[in-house]
């Protein structure tokens, strides 16, 4: 009787380590992200404006709902932080690049919505536009 209880048990904890194990393998895996606005959303041009950035951080944008922003540089490349975390000032160093003379689309479903500061190796106009 202790044998075929023993055998039980042990069927029954290797059935469930199996079914656990399947489980993870398929609850585990990543789904793939389209990390992007959604697709079809009617976007429209919300704002456009031109603003002088400097080697003064500049906040460029402080809305919290958008589909896009994009932003348009002249004769110098520009750094960009997308975060209103404290300390998240963009510098010379410090920050993501965008080329000179480059137009530059950052889709809210990358880069969301949320506070865009702006920092100038030299002073230039530069163009803003936000769609929603």
């Amino acid at each position: 009787m202790i044998n075929k209880t023993t055998h039980l048990i042990a069927s029954f904890v290797s059935l469930t380590a199996i079914v656990a194990g399947i489980a993870f393998l398929v609850l585990g895996q990543a789904s793939q992200v389209s990390a992007s606005a959604p697709s079809g959303l009617p976007a429209t041009v919300a704002t456009t404006s031109q603003t002088t950035l400097s080697t003064t951080a500049l906040t460029l944008f402080a809305t919290s709902t958008c589909a896009a922003r994009i932003i348009t540089t002249s004769a110098n490349p520009i750094m960009l932080t997308f975060s209103d975390v404290q300390g998240s000032v963009p510098t010379g160093s410090f920050g993501t690049i965008q080329a000179a003379s480059t137009t530059v689309v950052y889709d809210s479903g990358q880069f969301g919505c949320g506070v865009v500061k702006g920092y100038s190796f030299a002073s230039q106009v530069i163009t803003l536009v936000e769609s929603r």
